[in-house]
């Protein structure tokens, strides 16, 4: 069955946005676009804009439970880091039920803001009812942890077991995450970007996320060792002095594709390294989150003008306010007025969805692609819609299952 759709303004990201446009969808993908009404049998929308459903390349939604972020705005990373473990060694016996509660939970938030695909970074144990009934694709990337030598090839072939498992859900697909430089021995970041290029998956990392980060790699010292030390997890051999950031960046150049999430504190070298690889890596910008530490100015600017590709997430609500990656685009929007709002859309749909693998389902509006899409009530003779927009906060709509009158009410 076909259905048609009368949109006001259709955003496909691929092109110039259309006024006036049919859409038509049939088995879940949009099979033509048209411009102006010639379908007398099409849906009227012409007070909406639509745009492909947004995609949210980095979260963690095993603490979408939480009410308010964990500890307090500008402490210490490290110290914010000890809070997650406390948090998560207050779960039951249950860890598994409660965290698959959790999960479930932040898809149905996510949703809720218009968001289609999320970029989930998994720990385990995880049940597969974690992403049942799930309206969001999910790239399921499974953190790996891997300074215990002792635990290091049990962890890989935790891995390869996750990039291999027959999901029941065609929304659910995976990827792979090394943690980050102070939980993670190269030697780990090696062998999971080689999975990830072997298996074809996305793969994420945390980096450049803090100062504290940095004195560790360059120096050993800081309150990453004490903290590691407490935790005895701390090697010399790990930790040698000498490192940067861009070591990293360089050694995840072998992975088929590469998040930089954070890239709060990158240096020269490291976008040496992201220009040299525009086809494999891309940074991930957590605004929120970002503000939550105070942390300094965040050097998207920079970035855009070398022509790395940037893309948004909203890390957790163990460090932001909800899962509203919207409320992410108008952070920036307000935090950075000269970066074009055109850019912006592209960051939580395109170019997001290239980052996680899988720009040829979702992340623009064109024939053979997804049929959801996010929509916003903007009036049928909206002077601005882009301002209109980002003034707004959209849902997310499943075309090819039909709108109700629920739907269609104007929020």
């Amino acid at each position: 069955m076909i259905r048609r759709y009368r949109v006001g303004w259709l955003f496909t990201i691929s092109g110039a946005p259309i006024q006036d446009a049919t859409v038509s969808v049939e088995d879940g993908r949009i099979v033509a676009i048209e411009e102006n009404g010639i379908w007398p049998d099409a849906v009227d929308l012409r007070s909406w804009a639509i745009m492909p459903a947004l995609v949210n390349a980095h979260t963690h939604l095993e603490f979408s439970n939480l009410e308010a972020p964990l500890g307090t705005e500008a402490m210490p990373f490290p110290q914010w880091i000890t809070e997650v473990v406390r948090y998560r060694q207050g779960f039951g016996e249950d860890l598994a039920v409660e965290r698959a509660h959790a999960i479930r939970n932040g898809l149905q938030q996510s949703a809720s803001f218009g968001v289609g695909v999320v970029g989930e970074i998994a720990t385990l144990p995880l049940l597969e009812a974690s992403y049942d009934r799930s309206q969001v694709h999910v790239v399921s990337m499974l953190e790996v942890l891997g300074l215990d030598p002792e635990r290091a090839a049990e962890r890989i072939v935790q891995a390869e077991t996750h990039a291999g498992y027959p999901w029941s859900s065609k929304l659910v697909t995976p990827g792979i995450s090394p943690h980050a430089p102070y939980t993670v021995q190269m030697e780990i970041v090696d062998q999971c970007a080689k999975l990830s290029q072997k298996h074809q998956l996305p793969l994420a990392m945390h980096l450049g996320e803090s100062l504290e980060e940095l004195e560790l790699l360059e120096k050993g010292t800081g309150p990453f060792r004490v903290m590691l030390e407490n935790m005895g997890l701390f090697q010399a051999e790990d930790f040698p002095g000498g490192r940067k950031v861009s070591d990293y960046i360089q050694h995840l150049t072998s992975a088929y594709r590469a998040l930089i999430v954070h890239g709060n504190y990158l240096a020269e070298a490291s976008y040496e390294v992201l220009q040299q690889f525009p086809d494999k890596l891309t940074v991930c910008y957590c605004p929120r989150t970002h503000a939550y530490f105070h942390h300094p100015k965040h050097p998207i600017e920079e970035m855009l003008g070398q022509g790395i590709r940037v893309v948004l997430g909203t890390d957790s609500r163990a460090s932001s306010p909800d899962l509203n990656l919207w409320a992410e685009v108008q952070h920036v929007h307000h935090t950075f007025p000269d970066i074009p709002a055109e850019q912006l859309l592209t960051m939580v749909t395109r170019d997001a969805a290239y980052a996680l693998g899988l720009e040829e389902r979702y992340g623009t509006i064109e024939p053979g692609y997804q049929a959801r899409v996010a929509a916003f009530a903007v009036g049928s003779d909206c002077p601005d819609v882009l301002t209109t927009m980002l003034a707004g906060q959209p849902r997310l709509w499943d075309l090819e299952a039909g709108l109700d009158n629920l739907d269609l009410a104007t929020a």
